[in-house]
């Protein structure tokens, strides 16, 4: 059945009025088949991002990170594009986001180019590989430890010592694409006062709920933005600018998101880990 759902299990996002679509998702390839045809001269698929910023003046435009494939398509018939299923990652903060997934650029000779995202959760556990086990300082007696345990990551903080406000954990997520393109967030973990022990377990977020594929123009306006964010999982709005809550937003882990883990204490880093995060499909 050609139509804007399928199976009422894949969200799709229309801004530049496809009509039906088809799209079924097997073992690592999902095939996505459109009801128009299509004149394209090229369609490169891989993996793409979607980087906006509304903090002054509005900007947003989408690019490929990696290209799998650079195909002509036959004339005629149906048009239909097979893409490689990879993370869907990417951070939401203030008037920035960045959102990374398995892409398709169709070049239009005449008229406007059609990018197409597919965003879709991941059903293994993550890989997650820290640089080192233990963090410490020589200011107190302050010290964590980090193990991981079947896609979890294991951290507890000690604080024993005294002479100390506060010792803390932060978990830093950066997301980088290119020289003004990144997106920043800080997530403080936990924090422990003198005499206090504290566990807990960090998990990778693996993309959104449900899957939503979105057929998008290359260059967008505000309201394109906001209802792909809506499809997210966003309540996001465009006037005056583009808002979302929850502020910030973490669209999932892993692709090129870089992480680390700090120590703090009493706010400032005194030691710091590297973590690594990936999915498996």
């Amino acid at each position: 059945m050609w139509g804007y759902a399928v199976g009422g299990e894949i969200k799709v996002v229309d801004r530049v009025r496809v009509g039906g679509v088809r799209c079924s998702l097997g073992e690592g390839v999902a095939l996505i088949e459109l009801e128009k045809t299509l004149k394209a001269r090229s369609v490169k698929t891989g993996y793409g991002r979607l980087f906006f910023n509304d903090e002054k003046v509005f900007s947003a435009g989408f690019k490929h990170l990696s290209i799998d494939a650079d195909i002509k398509p036959a004339p005629g018939g149906r048009f239909s594009i097979s893409l490689n299923l990879k993370e869907a990652a990417g951070l939401l903060r203030d008037f920035k986001g960045v959102l990374c997934a398995s892409a398709a650029k169709i070049d239009i000779p005449i008229g406007r180019d059609i990018w197409i995202v597919l965003f879709t959760p991941v059903n293994s556990k993550p890989r997650i590989e820290v640089s080192k086990p233990l963090l410490i300082t020589d200011k107190a007696s302050v010290q964590a430890s980090l193990s991981v345990d079947g896609g979890e990551l294991r951290y507890s903080l000690s604080a024993y010592g005294s002479g100390f406000r506060r010792a803390g954990l932060i978990l830093d997520r950066r997301v980088v694409t290119g020289m003004i393109e990144k997106v920043m967030l800080a997530e403080r973990l936990v924090v422990a006062h003198p005499g206090e022990s504290i566990q807990d377990i960090w998990t990778p977020l693996a993309g959104p709920k449900e899957p939503v594929l979105a057929f998008m123009r290359p260059y967008m306006y505000r309201r394109d933005i906001v209802a792909l964010l809506q499809a997210l999982g966003c309540e996001a709005k465009a006037s005056p600018f583009i808002s979302f809550m929850p502020n910030p937003f973490v669209v999932g882990d892993g692709g090129p998101t870089q992480y680390r883990i700090r120590l703090t204490l009493n706010g400032k880093t005194v030691d710091e880990a590297l973590l690594k995060v990936s999915f498996q499909r």
